[in-house]
């Protein structure tokens, strides 16, 4: 849906194809269509679990927006949001992360749910480029200068230097990317057959990749999806290069630039450095007491 504040490029057809095995429950009023959430599930060894694909940011019941005073708005959508929360209550196991706009999840608290909060970093509008450079902290715009007098270059590139780049920031922290190559290469060819993803990279005089991206977008959001950088682009600023870069090509596609999250901390910092804003989010939980304690422990909440 489009016109709903809780749309984005995750719940657009093309991402839902691209993601495979994903079912929409709908809430109809006559013929028309006013609210649904996208479920995806797999089994956890044997076990079915609706979860959420990789890389899908959020999720979520998406509504039309409702008219009337906001006492009306708010009844209607507490109805809407009981109704789903009653049907997807008989998952034993359930795990989606709602859209920021949707803060309300008190209807699904009511039928047994649980709730962890996420966190992205945004830039809201990227009308001003002037301002936002400005924003930066300062040792970000003395990254980005420093690179672009190495002469490092922002460069269209393929989606398995993306891949590659992300598998060498996920090894620094003794991880492993949390998706294959060709999952990644489903979405940027989906993402490109609508005109709705790039991959970029940072090359240096001698047109060596120290970072690279993928970018989805819509019109309100462009979303740094994917990507990493070498040990190389961390000291030489071609990582922060990379970013900017991402930021002024969103400018003329999106309202805003969405970093697409991490709690990690020296993450974390490299974002807000940016001037984006703290965004919570919440995650939306139905599992047994001792399944929730077993995921906490192993970090996956």
């Amino acid at each position: 849906m489009d016109v709903s504040s809780q749309g984005s490029v995750f719940c657009q057809s093309w991402w839902l194809e691209a993601v495979g095995n994903v079912r929409v429950l709908a809430c109809f009023s006559g013929d028309e269509v006013v609210a649904g959430i996208p479920l995806w599930q797999e089994k956890r060894f044997g076990i079915p679990v609706c979860m959420m694909p990789k890389l899908t940011q959020t999720w979520g019941v998406v509504m039309r927006p409702f008219e009337g005073k906001p006492v009306t708005v708010a009844a209607r959508e507490t109805r809407l949001l009981r109704a789903f929360a009653t049907r997807l209550a008989q998952h034993a196991l359930f795990f989606q992360a709602f859209h920021p706009s949707l803060p309300n999840w008190l209807p699904f608290y009511w039928s047994g749910f649980r709730q962890t909060t996420r966190f992205t970093y945004v830039l809201d509008d990227l009308s001003d480029l002037s301002r936002i450079w400005r924003e930066m902290s300062t040792s970000t715009r003395g990254q980005i200068t420093k690179a672009e007098k190495a002469g490092y270059a922002l460069v269209p590139c393929g989606i398995e230097e993306v891949y590659r780049c992300e598998s060498l920031s996920y090894s620094r922290h003794g991880k492993v990317a949390p998706h294959s190559e060709s999952f990644l290469r489903n979405i940027y060819q989906a993402a490109q057959e609508h005109k709705s993803g790039a991959c970029f990279a940072v090359v240096d005089d001698q047109g060596k990749v120290h970072s690279a991206w993928l970018l989805v977008w819509d019109r309100q959001r462009t979303h740094g999806l994917a990507g990493g950088a070498d040990d190389d682009a961390r000291s030489s600023g071609a990582h922060s290069l990379g970013v900017w870069r991402a930021i002024e090509f969103a400018s003329v596609r999106s309202q805003g630039f969405d970093f697409t999250g991490s709690v990690v901390e020296g993450i974390e910092r490299f974002n807000r450095n940016f001037g984006a804003k703290q965004v919570a989010y919440n995650l939306i939980m139905k599992a047994p007491t001792l399944v929730q304690c077993g995921l906490q422990l192993a970090g996956k909440l």
